[in-house]
């Protein structure tokens, strides 16, 4: 029995790091939704049910903690694995927001592409067994 592609969002502005983490994803079998503003990340989230979530923290619209903000205050994705990556590594309380949020990993710029794939599929792995 063939298992569904998984989907992840992406919600990232950088259109290079868009494109790398859209090739990284697609080759390790997800399906890629990409968002290049924080609100089209929110929105896409309420709208659609995903497998896992990665967040850039300095986006257009609204940060990535508010847009995880939204994503765990209601909608289809309340209790998906989701992941902050951030270059402001030393403004934010990473440990108090992940605990707050839910967030399963943040992940610190730069960041190794094969350990963040390698981080989402244990984490999806991780939510379907239970």
């Amino acid at each position: 029995m063939e298992t569904a592609q998984k989907k992840i969002l992406i919600a990232e502005d950088s259109f290079a790091l868009a494109n790398l983490l859209n090739f990284l994803f697609s080759n390790a079998g997800f399906e890629v939704s990409i968002c290049r503003s924080g609100d089209a990340a929110a929105k896409a989230a309420q709208e659609r049910k995903f497998d896992a979530i990665l967040v850039d923290q300095q986006m257009p619209a609204m940060t990535g903690v508010e847009v995880i903000t939204s994503v765990r205050a209601n909608g289809p994705n309340l209790e998906t694995p989701v992941f902050l990556c951030t270059a402001k590594t030393h403004e934010l309380d990473t440990k108090d927001l992940k605990a707050r949020l839910n967030i399963t990993d943040v992940f610190h710029k730069p960041f190794s592409p094969k350990e963040l794939v390698q981080a989402l599929q244990s984490a999806i792995s991780d939510a379907a067994c239970c």
